[in-house]
C-alpha cells in the first residue's frame, strides 16, 4: 500500500468528523472542496483558515495534506513544518512530523535547524540557545515568479531577512510560535492572483494591490520586490520601501495578540489621540484616521514599525508624525512590547 493510500485511509474519516464540529468561513469551504477532491482549491482555503486562526491545527494539517495531494510538494512541506514546529507535542504536530520524514528530503537538516526555534518557544522544550537568524530562516519562504516578473534577487531577500533579524528575538519567537510566516514574492499579487484588481483599504480610487509593496493576512506577511507604479504603469523595485516589512509585521503581531487593536484600552487611547491631531496634519495622517477598525489597526502597525526601526524612503516622515501625534496609542503599543 502506497503512502498516499495509507494517508487517505487514515485521515478522510477525521475530516468528515471535523466538518460537523467546525462550520463556516474558509474552513467549511475547504472541507467541502476537499471531500469533492478539489485539492488545489481546498489547500488555498485550508491555508487561509490556518493563517486566520493559527490555533486551528486541523486547518494547518489539512493545508499541508491538500497541498501534497495537489502535487505542490514545497508548499506542503512548508505547512507541515509550521505545524510541527508550533505544536510538536500535539497529535497533529506529531503526524505532520512523521509525514515530513517521508516527504522532505532535507528532513534531517531542517529537523535540527528550522524545527529548533519553534520548539524552543514552547514551555516543554529543553533550554537551548536560539538565534534570531534561525527563527527568521524558519519564518521566511521565497516564492518563485510566475513568469511575468523576474524572481526576487538574493540581495532583496537578504535585506528582508536582515531587517527581521534586527527585531527583538522574543517577538520573532512569539510570531513563529503563532504560525507566523513571511512570504517574499516578485509581487504581492503573485501570492494570490485573485486580489490583483481589488483595492487595499484606505487607498484612493485607481489603485489596487498591484500598486502595493506588501500585505498581511492573519499571521502571514507577504512582501513583493516589485510593484506597479500608477504614474508610469511600469513595475518598479520596492527595495527603497523595504521598511514596510516592519509595518506589516506590526499587523501580524497585532493578530497574534488576539487583535489587540480591537480592545477597549487601545481604542480609547486611539480616539483620544485622534481628537487632538492638529488640523494641519490630518490630511497627512489620513491613513491612520480611517473609520471603524482600520484606523486603530494601521496606527498600531505604524507605531510598532517606529519602535522596530521605522519606515524607509519617502515614508520616514509619516512614521515619525504618527509617533508624535498618537502618544497615548503609542503607550499602549509599548505596554504590549514590554510583555516580550
Amino acid at each position: 500500500m502506497g503512502l498516499r493510500t495509507k494517508l487517505l485511509l487514515a485521515f478522510v474519516v477525521p475530516v468528515l468528523l471535523a466538518q460537523s464540529a467546525m462550520a463556516g468561513g474558509e474552513y467549511a469551504a475547504a472541507l467541502d472542496l476537499y471531500n469533492k477532491k478539489q485539492y488545489p482549491a481546498a489547500a488555498s482555503y485550508f491555508e487561509a483558515a490556518s493563517l486566520a486562526n493559527p490555533s486551528n491545527v486541523s486547518a494547518t494539517y489539512y493545508a499541508g495534506y491538500s497541498f501534497y495531494l495537489a502535487g505542490r510538494k514545497a508548499e506542503a512541506i512548508k505547512s507541515f513544518w509550521r505545524l510541527a514546529n508550533a505544536y510538536p507535542t500535539r497529535r497533529e504536530g506529531i503526524q505532520a512530523r512523521d509525514f515530513l520524514k517521508r516527504l522532505d528530503p532535507d528532513f534531517a537538516k531542517n529537523d535540527g535547524a528550522a524545527a529548533q526555534p519553534a520548539a524552543a518557544v514552547t514551555a516543554s522544550a529543553p533550554a537551548k540557545k536560539v538565534t534570531a537568524r534561525a527563527v527568521v530562516d524558519a519564518l521566511v519562504q521565497v516564492k518563485p515568479g510566475t513568469g511575468k516578473l523576474a524572481n526576487c534577487t538574493p540581495e532583496f531577500v537578504a535585506k528582508i531577512k536582515e531587517m527581521l533579524v534586527a527585531m527583538p528575538l522574543p517577538i520573532l519567537k512569539f510570531w513563529l510560535a503563532q504560525g507566523g510566516s513571511v512570504l517574499i514574492a516578485p509581487s504581492v499579487v503573485e501570492h494570490d492572483m485573485r486580489i490583483q484588481n481589488t483595492m487595499p483599504r484606505g487607498w484612493g480610487d485607481g489603485y489596487d494591490w498591484k500598486n502595493s509593496p506588501a500585505l498581511t493576512h492573519g499571521t502571514q506577511v507577504v512582501i513583493g520586490q516589485y510593484r506597479l507604479d500608477s504614474r508610469t504603469n511600469e513595475y518598479v523595485d520596492t527595495s527603497e520601501e523595504i521598511g514596510v516589512i516592519r509595518h506589516e509585521a506590526g499587523h501580524a503581531i497585532d493578530h497574534c495578540l488576539g487583535d489587540y487593536t480591537e480592545s477597549g484600552d487601545f481604542k480609547h487611547a486611539y480616539l483620544l489621540d485622534v481628537a487632538k491631531v492638529p488640523d494641519e496634519y490630518r490630511q497627512r495622517l489620513d491613513y491612520f484616521l480611517q473609520k471603524a477598525d482600520s484606523g486603530p489597526s494601521e496606527t498600531f502597525a505604524e507605531l510598532f514599525c517606529f519602535h522596530m526601526g521605522g519606515e524607509t524612503a519617502n515614508r520616514v516622515e509619516i512614521c515619525e508624525l504618527a509617533h508624535k501625534y498618537f502618544p497615548l496609542a503609542d503607550k499602549e503599543v509599548q505596554k504590549q512590547l514590554a510583555k516580550f
